[in-house]
């Protein structure tokens, strides 16, 4: 994909039945000259993201957050922002990003723990899954920071190979 840098293109993400299926089309143009499996993986990300913002953010009843996508040589970078309806989920996503992180490459079995934990308690009441899923399935490195209400999310990958 070898590339100079590309400037991020944002899509503002609206509370509507249809967010997701615009944030998947929002993935797809984005990348259109990248590798499938590159495509395929930043779909996944924007998705899982676009699905956060509209079930845990707070604040404009009509926008749930924006979702950006860049690329810069073989990195494709996509984050997430949004404000959150208390500093105990910014932490809770922070806390989980951290063990991500930190994971190496244990994200497998982060990944498998938590399906466990959901097959053995389906009554728990968040997921949680998203991001271990980006990380895992997508390959994605993530970060995030929390700061005066809002919290960013960034997951970034290399897509190298021809597009």
């Amino acid at each position: 994909m070898t590339r100079a840098a590309q400037a991020e293109q944002t899509l503002k993400l609206a509370r509507k039945s249809a967010a997701l299926v615009d944030a998947q089309r929002f993935a797809e143009d984005a990348l259109s000259y990248c590798t499938p499996e590159c495509r395929e993986a930043v779909t996944l990300a924007v998705c899982e993201l676009g699905e956060n913002l509209i079930k845990y953010g707070s604040g404009d009843e009509l926008e749930a957050g924006t979702i950006g996508v860049s690329v810069e040589d073989d990195t494709v970078r996509v984050r997430a922002t949004n404000r959150v309806s208390s500093e105990e989920d910014a932490l809770r996503v922070r806390e989980l990003v951290s063990q991500i992180e930190s994971s190496g490459g244990a994200v497998r079995e982060l990944y498998r723990a938590r399906l466990q934990e959901l097959f053995e308690h389906p009554e728990l009441p968040r997921a949680q899954l998203g991001l271990l899923r980006m990380a895992f399935e997508g390959g994605f490195r993530l970060t995030c920071s929390y700061e005066r209400s809002e919290l960013q999310i960034v997951a970034e990958r290399t897509c190298a190979g021809p597009p």
